[in-house]
């Protein structure tokens, strides 16, 4: 007994010299940051300059690595199985680690096999529709559905993603059918909208704002409290007359749990002291996106409140993946 205790205190010691010399190397080389959908969507544009900065401060490359496929679950399962060596981590979006718990027998545990760095962003969603399209506001967007059972359509950025439970949870608090055209990512989900050949997208802000302003998109209804800053005239989904549309898409940095603490801490504060700066706050602040920059602690307090309301859509939507 006294052997095999003296074995385990050895590797336990092991392992732990192990994570303690790849802390005080890290990075030693270029830095993977996954990334579970297309590029063109809207996590390359939060994270790329996040990235950029991380660049500078640690003297070493940060690449964005996009690796679609099963619902994100293809990137977040390479971080989970890349070791303790803090050289690649995951840009996740808030329903690949809470709403995939609900839909699909997961790989891995969101909960366990990720330690969550800072929780970036959290947008509300936006109905958004083509500018041609006849619908100026939500009720005649709901009246046209009414009358169409089954015609109006909408895209997202796949089957369980946070676009695709928007939609359905506002056909549930509607009691309307409508059409779900899965995409592989929000790039080309946007793309459908753009080219009229969806009628609808539960998107982001920030990534509509761009095209609203240039003419091609309008917005209906924002699922946020109060009206945004750069949208002054679109309305909350409670002045539309739907306060049960509550659908938000947050992103956040995650490392595999084998991580060092100390990657985890250094990484938390490089990426907060940029999310807290000027340059951020103009760059992604004027795009729309609403900075959350949180602890890890924090964090994991979100996805674990995320992942319980998100359950119960699923479950009062009988939704099931085909």
């Amino acid at each position: 007994m006294r052997i095999v205790k003296l074995m385990v205190c050895g590797l336990l010691g092991f392992a732990c010299a192990q994570q303690q010399a790849f802390s005080q190397v890290w990075p030693s080389k270029p830095v993977n940051v996954l990334i579970g959908y297309a590029a063109g969507g809207p996590s390359d544009g939060i994270m790329r300059p996040i990235a950029q900065h991380l660049s500078r401060a640690f003297g070493t490359p940060f690449l964005l690595i996009n690796k679609p496929g099963a619902n994100a679950n293809l990137a977040a399962m390479e971080v989970v199985t890349a070791g303790p060596d803090g050289h690649a981590f995951l840009f996740a979006t808030t329903s690949q680690l809470t709403i995939n718990q609900a839909l699909y027998t997961m790989p891995y545990n969101p909960q366990k096999d990720l330690l969550p760095i800072t929780h970036v962003s959290m947008n509300p969603s936006a109905v958004v529709v083509n500018a041609s399209s006849p619908a100026n506001n939500m009720k005649e967007l709901i009246a046209y559905a009414k009358a169409n059972p089954g015609k109006l359509t909408y895209s997202s950025a796949g089957m369980g993603s946070i676009n695709h439970l928007a939609g359905e949870l506002l056909a549930m608090i509607t009691d309307t059918k409508i059409l779900h055209i899965p995409m592989k990512g929000g790039g080309p989900a946007l793309t459908e909208l753009l080219a009229g050949r969806v009628d609808m997208f539960c998107v982001s802000p920030p990534i509509a704002i761009p095209h609203v302003r240039a003419g091609k998109l309008k917005i209906l209804m924002i699922s946020a409290p109060r009206r945004m800053e750069q949208l002054p005239d679109v309305p909350t989904m409670t002045e539309a007359g739907f306060p049960d549309f509550q659908a938000q898409a947050g992103t956040g940095l995650l490392a595999s749990a084998s991580t060092p603490r100390s990657i985890i801490d250094r990484m938390n504060n490089e990426v907060v002291k940029y999310l807290k700066s000027d340059a951020a706050v103009n760059l992604l602040g004027g795009q729309g996106v609403q900075i959350v920059a949180s602890t890890p602690e924090e964090f994991a307090a979100v996805i674990r409140s995320e992942t319980e309301r998100w359950a119960k859509v699923v479950k009062a939507g009988g939704i099931v993946m085909q």
